[in-house]
Order: C-alpha cells, then structure tokens, then sequence
C-alpha cells in the first residue's frame, strides 16, 4: 500500500561536525532504523532510499495544511547531500545550508552545543507493508 509518510529525527548522540564557511554540517541523521511513528524501516529498504534523499531541498517547519503543500522561498534554508546508509543506525548526510539565511547562526550553534535541537522530517509517499 502506498501512503504519506511524516518522520522526525533529530541527531541527538550524533556527532556532526560543522564548517561554518562552507556552510556544511556534516553526519547529520536524516531517517533512522526505526520511528517515533512505531515503523522499522529494513536496510534493503533505507538502502534503496539513499539516492532519492540525494539533492533534496530542506526547509524551515513544515508546510502549513496539506503536507505536500506549495513552500514559501523564505522557508528554503539548504539541501542534503552525499547520503549514505550506515548499518543499524539509519541513513546520514551533509547538510548544506544558506550560511546567510536567518536562522543560520541559530543552526550552527544547535550543531555544536544541543545537537538534540538540529531535526530533520520528511513528508514522502511510500510503499508500505505490516509484518507480525
């Protein structure tokens, strides 16, 4: 079956490393093995998905109403690349942010000092399937 899935990770216990004048954050969690949703994602699964999130557009909040809903310019504050899946632990990325953007110096600094803070989500259209 089909249907919208909406994920929220945040990199808590993750080590990222920050280059604020490339404006990259680098190890940041974007899907984990597991969700607050109670989905498990399989390795086949996350492995195949790793390229679809290459290149993707990150954004400020969600959308306002219907989750794939139309996004201001404003809300655009970087994009994800060099996607990699690391076993048991869910699939990782850098983060290319707009080092100009508004909430660029309170990004980096969540990086640094409260990692907890600095979250990824997506709202995607999977095939999904129940097991047990």
């Amino acid at each position: 079956m089909t249907e919208t899935l909406q994920e929220f990770f945040d990199s808590r216990g993750v080590s990222m490393r920050v280059d604020r004048e490339a404006g990259v954050i680098r190890g940041v969690k974007i899907l984990g093995r597991s969700s607050r949703n109670g989905r498990t994602y399989l390795p086949e699964a996350l492995t195949h998905a790793a390229p679809l999130y290459e290149d993707a557009r990150v954004n400020v909040n969600h959308p306002r109403g219907n989750p794939g809903g139309p996004r201001d310019y404003q809300d655009r504050i970087g994009v994800i690349r060099n996607v990699v899946f690391r076993g048991g632990e869910g699939l990782f990325a850098d983060f290319h942010f707009n080092p100009k953007h508004s909430l660029a110096e309170q990004l980096v600094w969540d990086a640094e000092h409260a990692p907890q803070n600095v979250g990824f989500s997506h709202n995607v259209q999977a095939r999904t399937a129940r097991h047990g």
